[in-house]
C-alpha cells in the first residue's frame, strides 16, 4: 500500500514539538512513503525563505528513504497577507484551513484567493459537505474546475472524517466526482501519532480509487 501524510508541524510552527527531521524519521519508521511538512504561515512570517530552504534540504537529505514535500498551512481568520501567492509560488502545495468555520473567510474569496496560486491547493480539516449546504452549492464540482484538493484530517479532531470512513453515499460522491483527496495526521507531536487512522484513511481512498493531489 502507497501511505501518504501531507499534513505535518514542526518546531516552526507555534504549536510545534518536534524539527523537521524527527518529523520525516518517525514517518519512515511508520512506513511512510510521502511526507508533507505544513507548518503554520502565521508562525513563519518572515522567515519564509528560511522555512521553504530548510525542507529542501531535507528532500535532498532523506531522498533515498522517503519522499518529502514542502507545503504551507494558510490561516484564514483573519485573511491572508497578500505577499504570499508570490511567496509560495515554488512550494509542492499549501492547505487552507477550516473553511467551514463562520469565522473564516468568505468562500467566495478563497476562489479568489485560489487563482493567485500557482501550486496545488488543497483544503485542510474542512467538512466540504457542510460547506455546500451553508452557501447553496455544489462545492465539489468547483474543487474540481478549480483543481483544488481536499483533505482527510486523521488528528481525532474532525467528526467530518469519522463520517466520511462509513458513509457509502459520500464515499461514491467523492469518487465519481475526480477530486484528489489527501490524507494528513495534523501531527504536532511525534508521540501522539496515529498510525492506524493514517493506514486506515490511506487503504479507503485506494479502494475507491479516489486520486491522490
Amino acid at each position: 500500500m502507497y501511505t501518504v501524510d501531507l499534513h505535518n508541524h514542526t518546531k516552526f510552527s507555534y504549536d510545534g514539538s518536534n524539527t523537521p527531521e524527527e518529523i520525516i524519521e518517525n514517518a519512515i519508521r511508520h512506513g511512510v512513503d510521502v511526507i508533507g511538512i505544513t507548518d503554520h504561515q502565521f508562525s513563519i512570517g518572515e522567515n519564509l525563505p528560511i522555512y521553504y530552504e530548510y525542507i529542501q534540504h531535507c528532500k535532498i537529505k532523506y531522498a533515498d528513504k522517503i519522499k518529502v514535500l514542502c507545503g504551507l498551512e494558510i490561516g484564514t481568520r483573519p485573511t491572508p497577507p497578500e505577499s504570499l501567492p508570490r511567496a509560495t509560488e515554488n512550494f509542492d502545495y499549501v492547505l487552507f484551513e477550516c473553511l467551514d468555520d463562520t469565522r473564516a473567510i468568505d468562500f467566495y474569496e478563497f476562489l479568489e484567493w485560489r487563482k493567485l496560486f500557482k501550486c496545488k491547493t488543497g483544503l485542510a480539516h474542512t467538512d466540504i459537505f457542510k460547506l455546500g449546504e451553508r452557501y447553496g452549492l455544489d462545492i465539489i464540482k468547483i474543487l474540481r474546475d478549480n483543481d483544488i484538493f481536499w483533505e482527510l484530517n486523521t488528528s481525532g479532531n474532525y467528526i467530518y472524517y469519522y463520517d466520511f470512513l462509513t458513509n457509502e453515499k459520500k464515499q461514491q460522491i467523492i469518487k465519481e466526482s475526480g477530486i484528489p483527496v489527501s490524507v494528513g495526521s495534523d501531527t504536532h507531536y511525534i508521540a501522539e501519532y496515529r498510525k492506524k487512522q493514517i493506514r486506515r484513511a490511506n487503504e479507503l481512498l485506494q479502494k475507491l480509487n479516489i486520486p491522490l493531489p
